[in-house]
């Protein structure tokens, strides 16, 4: 899973917000911050392998994975929009952040859909899932950048 921009900001955003202002605890946050990075990376990834090897039989909890982690990308494209000026933003930033909404709207519909899957369709969905979510997260990570 490709979500390890979005949470490695959340994570150092909560980090850098009860840091001090000396050297030694802005060297001290650094690592911190790259520590929780790596942990938080470590366990996304581990999580979403897991629930893409999920089968029919499991489609519940695929499924809630599936929400859950959704939830926590609207949560922060809900942030990032929030900085945003459209008024101020070049034509890329623009670009970008309607990419985001696009990928969110068929993220959402991909996940509803797994609700009317059945076993012979489960695959498909599930990997139309995945592939939402690789598009989502590419999108957070361009509409971060500009």
């Amino acid at each position: 899973m490709k979500f390890i921009p979005c949470v490695a900001a959340l994570v150092g955003a909560a980090v850098l917000a009860g840091s001090g202002c000396t050297k030694q605890k802005s060297t001290d946050v650094g690592a911190r911050v790259k520590d929780a990075y790596e942990e938080a990376k470590t366990a996304v990834a581990d999580a979403w392998t897991d629930a893409k090897s999920y089968t029919f039989e499991k489609r519940r909890e695929f499924s809630a994975s599936a929400r859950s982690l959704t939830t926590k990308m609207d949560s922060e494209v809900e942030q990032m929009r929030a900085s945003y000026s459209e008024a101020k933003a070049s034509a890329n930033r623009k670009k970008a952040m309607d990419e985001l909404k696009s990928a969110q709207a068929e993220l959402k519909a991909k996940v509803d859909a797994l609700g009317h899957a059945t076993a012979s369709t489960w695959d498909s969905a599930k990997q139309e899932v995945v592939a939402a979510w690789d598009r989502c997260e590419a999108a957070c990570r361009k509409a971060r950048e500009d």
